[in-house]
């Protein structure tokens, strides 16, 4: 499902070579649903900040953030990855995101 050299890229970026890591992440850019990750020890988390760090779309935001609902809007409406930290429950605003109900 994916190419070898972009495993090597992941695991250069910091990604651990454990099979499970290497599934989920092909599935993180396979995928046709909204990716939502539970990631107690944070490995996912500093790969993806780093696998993003180039690119300018990237958004990091914690739940209790006070600009949260704002950075989110902006987010979805200008196509940039979200990553939300320190999520202890899913907010209503966020469902039909993970639904993928909204109208573009």
């Amino acid at each position: 499902m994916i190419q070898e050299s972009k495993i090597l890229q992941w695991k250069s970026e910091g990604l651990p070579g454990d099979s499970l890591s290497m599934e989920n992440s092909v599935m993180i850019f396979n995928t046709s649903k909204t990716p939502f990750l539970i990631d107690p020890n944070a490995k996912a988390t500093k790969w993806l900040k780093v696998h993003f760090a180039s690119e300018k779309n990237l958004e990091i935001i914690s739940h209790t953030h006070p600009k949260f609902q704002t950075t989110f809007e902006l987010s979805l409406r200008f196509g940039k990855v979200l990553i939300i930290e320190e999520l202890d429950q899913i907010d209503p605003m966020l469902f039909p995101t993970l639904r993928k109900d909204l109208l573009m």
